[in-house]
């Protein structure tokens, strides 16, 4: 009981950390775009550690899931909609550790990020939030998976 509590505590300060970093990243950019100007060096290394701290987020969702996936079910076969829930994480784990891999090639290049990039980043990783909470909210619910 207790390694379930500790799981589930980490899973949940991930899940606040991550959803923070990506509404505090997604408002910088956004804002940027509709000014029309390009971050200052200073907002662009904050929105780089922002996104670092952001796959660090998801990665200890990803491992605190796992485990917590092991331990309440034994494992990953428990049903379609968890996953329809797994295929949103991945996605969303994809489109993260992309962005932590082009954001840092293009600033070593000292040219702007792609707008079509930084524009579909968001919609992807919304996509995949709603793949993600919809299969566990389903998964969690009794009698419907």
């Amino acid at each position: 009981m207790t390694y379930i509590v500790f799981l589930k505590f980490f899973h949940f300060i991930a899940i606040f950390l991550a959803g923070g970093l990506g509404v505090a990243n997604g408002m910088l950019t956004s804002a940027h775009q509709k000014a029309g100007t390009p971050p200052t060096e200073i907002v662009k290394n904050t929105m780089l550690r922002l996104a670092r701290l952001g796959l660090v987020a998801i990665l200890i969702l990803w491992i605190t899931g796992i485990a917590l996936t092991a331990k309440l079910y034994g494992g990953f076969n428990v049903g379609w909609a968890f996953n329809i829930k797994l295929f949103g994480a991945t996605i969303l784990l994809a489109a993260i550790v992309f962005i932590n891999c082009y954001l840092p090639a293009v600033a070593k290049k000292n040219s702007p990020p792609n707008p079509k990039i930084i524009k579909a980043i968001p919609m992807i990783t919304r996509s995949s939030l709603v793949l993600v909470l919809l299969g566990i909210a389903i998964t969690t619910s009794h009698g419907m998976s």
